[in-house]
């Protein structure tokens, strides 16, 4: 910049979380009553393109210094110093809500070493080494058992719901 100092100053992290707000308050403006409380996609795409100064500030953060028309009109903006941001907004589907099991897995793992071929591999090869993880998007238990030796000797498949095992 020349003579001219831009008319104000503004912090790029801020500036972008204020352009994101504005996109998301557009939406819910445009979509009034029709929207849900919290969509499940927003605007899909929006571009933003400003012409600023940007320097750094003491502290390391960018700073946009913003220009205004009158100070382009009088021509003491250095045009070298002038940069073009472009930002893209992209939004992206919000996550599902997460459905929760009903069972924890000491319950899912103490269920599966009752079941009689659990018990019938115990005792031939010794301890089995019991995991089970929810699997969330299909309401069940992946159960896995394996030897001392880490080998995987039986997996399975288990509803959330007490009772009953499918073989995997």
């Amino acid at each position: 910049m020349s003579a001219t100092p831009p008319s104000a100053s503004a912090d790029l992290r801020g500036f972008l979380e204020s352009a994101g707000r504005s996109l998301s308050d557009a939406q819910a403006a445009l979509a009034g009553e029709a929207l849900p409380r919290r969509p499940a996609l927003a605007i899909s795409d929006a571009d933003l393109q400003v012409k600023a100064a940007v320097e750094q500030t003491a502290q390391g953060t960018l700073s946009l210094q913003t220009l205004t028309a009158a100070d382009v009109r009088r021509g003491g903006i250095d045009p070298g110093l002038v940069s073009t941001v472009r930002i893209r907004y992209v939004a992206v589907a919000s996550e599902a809500p997460t459905a929760r099991a009903t069972r924890s897995p000491d319950d899912v793992i103490t269920e599966v070493r009752k079941q009689p071929q659990i018990a019938t591999l115990e005792r031939i090869l010794g301890h089995l080494d019991i995991d089970a993880v929810f699997v969330t998007e299909r309401q069940r238990w992946l159960v896995t058992a394996r030897d001392p030796s880490g080998r995987l000797v039986r997996e399975m498949v288990v509803p959330d719901r007490q009772g009953g095992a499918t073989r995997g």
